[in-house]
Order: C-alpha cells, then sequence, then structure tokens
C-alpha cells in the first residue's frame, strides 16, 4: 500500500499495523498513541478537502501508493503530489518536514509543533516523503 519506514503511520493507509480511518483527522490526532506526533496533509488549501493522517515519530520514505480517505473533495486521490495544506499536531513538540521528492530529499517545508500551513511553499501538490524534525533548508512555518 505505500512503502514507510520507520514509526509513521497513516490512518487507514500503511505500515502493518495502520489505524482506523476517522472522519476528523484532528479528533484521531487527539489518541495519539504513536509517540506523540501526527502529521495530516489535506488534499485542498485552507486545510481543506480530503485528509490523511500519518502518526508517528521516524518517517516516511515514499507517499506513492497512499490515498486520501476522508470525505470531501479529492477523495480516493492519491497523496504523493497532491497535497496542498498540512497541519502539524504533535504533544510532545515535534517538528514535521515534508519534502518534494521521496527519500527526505529535495525543497521542503517545515511545520512547527501544533502549528499548520493553509497551503504549502515548496511541496505545494509536489510532496512526496515526510520525515520528524527540522528539515535542512527547509521553508519554516511557525
Amino acid at each position: 500500500m505505500g512503502a514507510a519506514l520507520g514509526a509513521f503511520a497513516a490512518t487507514g493507509l500503511l505500515m502493518a499495523a495502520p489505524a482506523s480511518a476517522s472522519s476528523d483527522p484532528v479528533a484521531s490526532c487527539r489518541n495519539l498513541t504513536f509517540n506523540g506526533q501526527c502529521l495530516v496533509l489535506y488534499y485542498n488549501s485552507g486545510l481543506g478537502g480530503s485528509s490523511l493522517t500519518y502518526e508517528g515519530t521516524t518517517s516516511v520514505a515514499d507517499m506513492a501508493g497512499d490515498k486520501f480517505l476522508t470525505s470531501g473533495s479529492g477523495q480516493g486521490q492519491y497523496v504523493k503530489n497532491n497535497a496542498a495544506s498540512a497541519k502539524n499536531m504533535t504533544s510532545q513538540g515535534f517538528w514535521v518536514s515534508i519534502y518534494f521528492n521521496s527519500y527526505q530529499d529535495g525543497p521542503c517545508d517545515t511545520i512547527a509543533p501544533n502549528k499548520s500551513t493553509s497551503q504549502l511553499r515548496n511541496t505545494y501538490n509536489e510532496n512526496a516523503s515526510a520525515h520528524s524534525g527540522k528539515g535542512s533548508g527547509c521553508y519554516v512555518f511557525n
């Protein structure tokens, strides 16, 4: 279903033991069970449309095969190269970075703990991977 490395798990999508899909990604993040970090990617700008929730602390090497599952515009579309906005929900102060290329390479956007962006800058509809932490040279949303 998607190549993922580390402890990030997609709600209803990838990893060996995915969480169940939720119609409310923020509510899903409040029930953090993966070391306190939760990245929500949205199909539309302004945190709108269908969403996908990644929970965990390390990385998603390649978003290929992952799909937006919640109701709304973009439901069923692939996440890779289709995310327009994002929210970093965290309970432990983790930063999260989203990358243009697979395997955390290329231009990137970094989102501060408990912050969101209504429109990604360097990875707007060009997202392929993610990891927790501040990426080098990333545009920072804080």
